[in-house]
């Protein structure tokens, strides 16, 4: 017996793959925030996106903050720079979010938040009504927060079912966006891939030789991956990766990807060599 087939619209299921593609295809880029505001609000309409991430030890809770988007783009930024520079991490707003694989949702009324943060962010944008949807990915908890001004009625239900499905696609990619390109720096408002990136960690004398995009490359190709999936994440042709790679090798003086990684795990501290080979 055939397995039995949704009787879906050919055109939402071309709605919907034309933007989780838009989102895909800019994972690791520049405009990954952007993309994703662009493709939420075809379904949920809204007045700014914010991705974060949130890590916990045994005695400490750490919230990065992956990227914002909004209608009034300079405002929001200003204003998240500031949240997450100064109150992200003492935030208790969102700690009943628990951290399970399966999405969750919360919607948060500005009057239940601590008054003092209701002054400094929720007023100064006008936000009366907020959703986020989080999700446990590889030990480390996604969060996407969709926020509404005045001009619009609080989110039905039926768009916070939409944010909750959309979230299952789109935090497992916003996951693969921070794992190329980092969190923002709280310092200097630029991407932060120090964590990421073998070369700023043990080769600094030689890693200043690089270009950033000479970095970035090098960085990819020792985490294991391919030309072809450097130049999309990069937005650029796999022909542009190769002259990034070149250049960087014969500033590091090797030859080959292998000769890189041999480079970099000289300078790995201790152990690291025996978890790079498993």
């Amino acid at each position: 017996m055939a397995n039995s087939v949704p009787d879906l619209q050919l055109g939402q299921v071309a709605l919907v793959t034309e933007m989780l593609g838009n989102v895909a295809q800019a994972v690791g880029s520049a405009v990954f925030i952007r993309a994703l505001y662009e493709s939420v609000v075809q379904f949920v309409d809204c007045d700014a996106v914010h991705l974060d991430y949130e890590r916990h030890t045994s005695t400490h809770r750490s919230v990065g903050w992956i990227g914002s988007f909004g209608r009034e783009q300079d405002l929001v930024a200003q204003v998240m720079q500031l949240y997450y520079q100064s109150y992200a991490n003492d935030d208790a707003t969102y700690r009943g979010v628990t951290a399970e694989e399966e999405v969750k949702l919360v919607q948060i009324s500005p009057q239940k938040v601590a008054s003092e943060l209701k002054h400094l962010f929720f007023d100064v944008v006008d936000v009366h009504d907020e959703c986020v949807v989080t999700r446990l990915i590889d030990g480390t908890t996604y969060s996407m927060s969709v926020a509404r001004v005045r001009r619009l009625p609080p989110f039905s239900l039926k768009e916070l079912s939409l944010l909750k499905h959309l979230a299952r696609v789109v935090l497992p990619l916003s996951a693969a966006h921070h794992r190329l390109a980092g969190a923002i720096s709280l310092d200097g408002g630029s991407p932060d891939v120090t964590e990421k990136n073998p070369l700023a960690q043990w080769l600094p004398q030689l890693h200043g030789k690089l270009t950033a995009r000479e970095a970035h490359v090098c960085s990819s190709l020792i985490n294991g991956m391919t030309t072809q999936a450097i130049a999309q994440s990069m937005g650029v042709k796999a022909s542009t990766v190769n002259t990034y790679a070149k250049r960087a090798f014969e500033k590091l003086g090797v030859d080959t990807r292998r000769q890189l990684v041999a480079l970099v795990l000289k300078s790995a501290p201790t152990g690291y060599e025996a978890r790079a080979t498993h």
